[in-house]
């Protein structure tokens, strides 16, 4: 207990905040952020342009920015060998665009297909009509589901990613209807499946 005593009461002058793990890091750390992209200046260089970040530094900071220079120089010499590439290439490999975010990938373009139409037995005697094949021509489903429901002055609705099921048997005049509304949609690409099984 003593021991213990004796390590507290100690002045404060002698006492040197150390966390375990790391011995020779005193705290609180003084960090040094950049002008320019506001991060601290060790992650400047993964930003889209890390060379304003160095020439704010080389003017604000010369003493910090020939620290950085220094140790940053030497590894790359020596993992180089000779294939690597210049400077310039190196930095605009690792420049993105868009201020950081990675890039967006666009969505693949379909190749239109085939409208398929199908009744589908739902009690007794009544069906309900599925349009599937509508979304391949670039139409909005929602939009479909709404004109059909108004058209056929029946229930409508988007079921699938790709599927829209009407209330009732409207497969010998949806053809005409599907024509009418969308003339991108040809004769040849429409799909009459008959009666099939959910």
């Amino acid at each position: 207990m003593a021991t213990t005593e004796n390590a507290e009461s100690g002045s404060p002058e002698n006492k040197v905040d150390r966390r375990p793990g790391n011995s020779d890091a005193m705290y609180p750390l003084k960090v040094l952020y950049c002008g320019v992209c506001s991060l601290p200046t060790e992650y400047c260089e993964y930003m889209p342009e890390p060379a304003k970040c160095r020439q704010w530094l080389e003017k604000n900071f010369p003493d910090e920015f020939a620290k950085m220079t220094v140790g940053k120089s030497a590894p790359k010499q020596d993992t180089g060998g000779g294939d690597a590439p210049p400077a310039g290439e190196e930095e605009e490999k690792k420049k993105q665009k868009r201020g950081g975010r990675g890039q967006i990938k666009q969505k693949k373009k379909t190749v239109p297909q085939k409208v398929t139409i199908a009744k589908i037995p739902r009690a007794k005697k009544k069906y309900v009509t599925r349009v599937c094949g509508l979304n391949t021509f670039d139409i909005d489903l929602k939009e479909a589901q709404r004109f059909f429901a108004q058209k056929f002055s029946c229930g409508a609705s988007v079921t699938g990613e790709d599927e829209i099921i009407i209330q009732g048997d409207f497969t010998d005049d949806i053809t005409d209807v599907i024509q009418e509304k969308w003339p991108e949609v040809d004769d040849d690409s429409i799909e009459d499946l008959g009666e099939v099984k959910k």
